[in-house]
């Protein structure tokens, strides 16, 4: 068992053993623990790899604030525990990944591919899930944590809709998103995007506010920066 957990810290590290890290945690992946993983969770290309994923990005996640607290482990270890069934005895691995993920702090771009890889790029809304769990066990989200949930959502190739979608389950607001800002659905066709887009910057524009006394021009200038910035990242999308 130690040389099977050292191989999967390999992976971690990115070291030499990173490459074997498939078959070396199928040892620690029984029979009866497949079986398990396979009914709830079908069509992996590699478990071993798919659940120390999991504990690897949660635990990223709950390292934003710092070290992992208890209650943060337990929010963990609980997707395991209820979710695939595991013994006390198949916990410890997860405990040991989320030490040394504390220990390592593996790139986070890197951990999400090879999730991506293992599960067929399925189950990647349930990988996000489980990391707003997780940053709810610490309470509020700050704006740092939310900006890494974004990156992972962008990372696992999720749309604003289906960010949103989870969000919606954990009883959190809408998402800030180009769509949003621009005040259009992000269904929307390109000609409706466009024109909503030169109303927005008629209206905001410094122009036409500098009447309205200091403060408030200066929040319709800043509006007026967050209307180019969001047409901007959707302007590869509504070119004809």
């Amino acid at each position: 068992m130690s040389w099977v957990v050292g191989a999967g810290m390999g992976f971690l590290r990115g070291g030499p053993m990173g490459a074997v890290i498939g078959g070396a945690l199928q040892h620690i992946v029984t029979k009866k623990l497949k079986n398990k993983i396979n009914k709830s969770l079908p069509g992996l290309n590699d478990k071993g790899v798919f659940v120390t994923c999991i504990a690897v990005v949660m635990t990223k996640i709950s390292m934003i604030r710092g070290i992992v607290k208890p209650h943060s482990r337990t929010a963990i270890k609980i997707f395991f525990q209820k979710n695939l069934s595991y013994s006390a005895s198949e916990l410890s691995f997860i405990d040991n990944v989320v030490d040394e993920t504390q220990k390592v702090n593996p790139d986070l771009n890197l951990i999400v591919k090879q999730y991506c890889k293992a599960c067929n790029n399925h189950y990647t809304s349930l990988l996000l899930a489980l990391a707003y769990k997780v940053a709810l066990a610490e309470g509020k989200l700050s704006e740092v944590v939310q900006n890494e949930l974004n990156k992972l959502s962008k990372l696992l190739g999720l749309s604003y809709d289906q960010h949103d979608l989870i969000r919606d389950k954990y009883y959190l607001v809408a998402l800030k998103t180009p769509y949003t800002i621009l005040g259009v659905s992000s269904k929307a066709p390109h000609d409706v995007i466009k024109k909503a887009y030169h109303q927005m910057l008629m209206e905001y524009h410094p122009d036409k506010t500098a009447h309205l006394g200091e403060e408030q021009a200066q929040e319709s200038h800043l509006k007026f920066l967050e209307i180019i910035e969001a047409y901007k990242e959707l302007e590869g999308k509504i070119t004809v």
